[in-house]
């Protein structure tokens, strides 16, 4: 069991969580220049629908109910900054325990896609050279250069272009592309297959996009550019399992041989149990993690030493990491 991209912003967040027993540790998203977070309200609690309507906190807290809607921007620190704090996170994990740093484009005004691609790659480079062990592409944001509003990873030529960018950027480093919901099985086939020559695997789903609204139907968030916002937690289970369990499917067709991260919806052990079962890799919670940060403890108790986790689990293939000794 892992945590995805978004709830350990920095080294302390990192050290907190990998003596709570996580495996895998994403590094949120950074980027190549400094981007200041949305003004608050950020995390809300939400009922999901079309549209999606804020709610109030519950006064007793379910942690495995929880659903919420997230606009933060994917806000950045500056460069120097998260390189430097890569390089500490990393020194604070212990023996297996991988770091996996994750990477988003920042278009230049007036720019292309080649600009964004090399925006790409420039970030997953300083990434590869702080420390990371796998780098996250980050596809599942906003294409500000499209002629219509889109997420990247909807883009298919685009996003292929960006993941061979990045591969050439950071050479032997793993690899992951983060996918959002596609929108049919054949969408998300056709698109890991375009990109699969040049990642060690996928990681899928990134929550689910909505508008969001007061309970009165006005809009929930304040500021451009905020009308739709991700939705995470339980709610998301459903939609995000079924897309984990078409792109196993595919791969024990032999469309390709990658790793399959799955996120979306995990929040409890029985649900990271059943997409493992499936055949996913691993099991990355962001919600859970949150609410819930002792759940990687009770997933470890209750697995058994060696137990198998479903009938294709030895085909499936590893992210494999190169240990190196960090420079002093």
């Amino acid at each position: 069991m892992g945590i995805a991209a978004g709830p350990l912003p920095n080294s302390r967040w990192i050290e907190a969580y990998a003596r709570l027993g996580y495996g895998l540790l994403t590094y949120k998203t950074v980027r190549t220049v400094e981007r200041a977070a949305f003004t608050a309200p950020n995390l809300a609690f939400c009922r999901l629908g079309d549209p999606t309507v804020l709610e109030p906190a519950p006064r007793r807290l379910d942690p495995a109910a929880v659903t919420w809607a997230v606009s933060f921007g994917l806000p950045s620190a500056k460069p120097d900054l998260w390189r430097a704090d890569v390089k500490r996170a990393r020194g604070k994990l212990g023996p297996g325990q991988i770091l996996i740093v994750s990477v988003a484009g920042t278009p230049a005004p007036g720019g292309d896609g080649e600009q964004l691609a090399e925006d790409y790659a420039q970030a997953a480079r300083w990434a590869a050279e702080a420390g990371a062990d796998v780098v996250e592409v980050h596809l599942s944001c906003p294409n500000t250069v499209a002629e219509r509003p889109q997420m990247v990873f909807e883009d298919q030529a685009l996003s292929a272009h960006i993941v061979a960018r990045v591969r050439r950027a950071v050479g032997g480093r793993p690899v992951v592309a983060k996918l959002g919901a596609s929108r049919s099985p054949r969408v998300l086939h056709d698109l890991a297959t375009a990109i699969a020559r040049w990642v060690d695997g996928f990681v899928l789903v990134n929550g689910l996009q909505r508008r969001v609204v007061k309970a009165d139907g006005t809009a929930a968030l304040p500021g451009a550019a905020r009308e739709l916002a991700g939705i995470s937690g339980d709610a998301v289970w459903d939609s995000c399992r079924i897309q984990v369990e078409e792109l196993c499917a595919w791969r024990k067709a032999g469309a390709w041989n990658k790793a399959i991260l799955a996120v979306g919806g995990i929040t409890t052990v029985e649900r990271a149990r059943e997409v493992l079962a499936a055949g996913a890799n691993a099991a990355l919670v962001a919600t859970a993690a949150l609410v819930d940060p002792l759940i990687a403890a009770r997933f470890r108790s209750g697995t058994k030493p060696g137990a198998e986790k479903g009938p294709d689990a030895r085909r499936r293939p590893a992210v494999r990491v190169e240990r190196r000794r960090m420079p002093s």
